[in-house]
């Protein structure tokens, strides 16, 4: 899908005003007016895209943080089809497939819940390992379900000092060292077909496109 830039009046917005207008499109509605936006997150390039236009209603910098917030989404989904093995899942039936969906996510959920409230009533100072490990913003599901599934082998062992289910829990964070390269997936090789996508082409409206919008508007306004 391209971008075109309007021209028509393009001194009366300002800078990043495109319109999303794919030709398959043209003959039956308006195209959409979006702000494009290019952010930089880490040391990736990001291109962001608003129907929101007035920049004082939505800053660059909240759009920063609603993207960052979508990415939190993002890997819940990898951690219910990685961690919990829900890549796949096993009923048949539709509807069972549903529930076993529902149950799924409601597992996954419950459980981060059970650590954050561990790590939320856990003092840092007091903390067993460090300042950090208190922080529920670092939580890991991956050691979450390690400390659960710990526990469920052995209902009857009587865990030695800090391996209990609550300590566990509550030191189930993330890694706090810095990599100074992204961390590869182990499950999936390289795939050497599959290109970056690139910046967001953009070009100026046609002539053709410019009398095509017109017609439109006045479609619309009759």
């Amino acid at each position: 899908m391209s971008l075109l830039r309007e021209s028509a009046d393009y001194e009366l917005v300002k800078k990043g005003l495109v319109l999303c207008w794919p030709q398959a499109v043209q003959a039956k509605q308006l195209p959409l007016r979006l702000r494009l936006l290019k952010v930089r997150i880490g040391r990736t390039a990001v291109y962001l895209l608003t129907s929101v236009l007035d920049s004082k209603q939505l800053t660059v910098k909240q759009m920063v943080t609603l993207y960052k917030m979508r990415w939190g989404i993002e890997v819940e989904f990898r951690g219910l089809k990685q961690t919990l093995d829900r890549a796949k899942l096993r009923c048949r039936n539709d509807r069972r497939l549903l529930a076993e969906l529902d149950w799924s996510i409601m597992a996954m959920a419950v459980a981060e819940l059970f650590a954050l409230r561990e790590q939320l009533a856990t003092k840092p100072e007091t903390c067993g390992q460090s300042r950090q490990a208190a922080d529920p913003g670092r939580r890991s599901l991956a050691n979450i379900m390690r400390a659960l599934r710990a526990c469920i082998r052995t209902p009857d062992a009587r865990p030695r000092a800090g391996a209990d289910l609550p300590t566990l829990l509550r030191e189930a964070i993330t890694d706090g060292y810095h990599r100074k390269r992204p961390r590869h997936a182990r499950y999936r090789p390289p795939n050497p077909d599959k290109k970056p996508l690139g910046a967001p082409k953009v070009r100026k409206i046609t002539h053709q496109e410019k009398k095509q919008l017109h017609q439109r508007l006045e479609k619309s306004a009759a």
